[in-house]
């Protein structure tokens, strides 16, 4: 059976809200109208029918609030792109950089059981490819875990999560696999470059630059 336009619309607003929330606070219709690319009237249409729906609520600063309703079906959908973005990264090859956007084609036509099978399948991950704990799943990042850009000068690192907010950056993501920046792996920051708000960093010997704003978005553990 097909799956209505309206209920994707609805699924792709909870899901962005979930993860703008989670990454950077109180989220506003104009960040959803940017991060989804769609006019102001058409994220306000939405957003009224989800309030009417009891998905979400607007706040005294107009911020827009997960209802208890809307986190428990954000987070189940969230689970399930997750799911499907493992899937894709651990058993099909699909390049890292690449899943996310993949998964948010396939995720929509699962359904419950299906879903249920493939978590079993996979022997229940407790994080996404990019290091994000899944919903549900039990598990939390380290609690030293830092974002990139607030280390110190010479100090060598390993990557934890990349957060949610970059990943339909699908050039940046390339990026950061071709770099290395992905969770695991161990890379070392040399320097702040002012001139171009940046950080140097670099991995086996070979240097790159990251902006900060990007940086800002990585979570990290500082090595000894």
């Amino acid at each position: 059976m097909a799956v209505e336009r309206n209920s994707v619309v609805v699924e792709e607003y909870l899901q962005v809200i979930y993860a703008l929330t989670g990454s950077e606070g109180p989220v506003k219709a104009i960040q959803l109208a940017t991060r989804l690319a769609s006019s102001p009237s058409t994220v306000h249409a939405t957003l009224s029918r989800m309030q009417r729906d009891g998905l979400v609520e607007v706040g005294p600063k107009k911020e827009v609030l997960l209802t208890s309703k809307g986190q428990t079906k954000a987070e189940s959908l969230v689970y399930r792109h997750q799911l499907v973005e493992s899937f894709l990264c651990d058993r099909l090859g699909i390049p890292w950089h690449e899943v996310h956007h993949h998964a948010h084609i396939l995720e929509h036509g699962l359904t419950p059981l299906v879903v249920e099978r493939l978590a079993e399948f996979l022997g229940f991950p407790g994080f996404c490819p990019h290091g994000t704990p899944m919903p549900g799943s039990g598990t939390n990042l380290p609690a030293s875990t830092l974002a990139l850009s607030a280390l110190e000068e010479g100090r060598d690192f390993q990557v934890v999560v990349i957060r949610e907010v970059l990943e339909d950056q699908q050039e940046l993501m390339e990026f950061l696999e071709r770099h290395h920046l992905q969770p695991g792996e161990r890379l070392k920051f040399l320097e702040k470059i002012k001139a171009t708000d940046s950080m140097l960093l670099e991995y086996q010997g070979t240097s790159f630059s990251l902006p900060l704003g990007v940086a800002d978005k990585i979570g990290i553990l500082p090595l000894a």
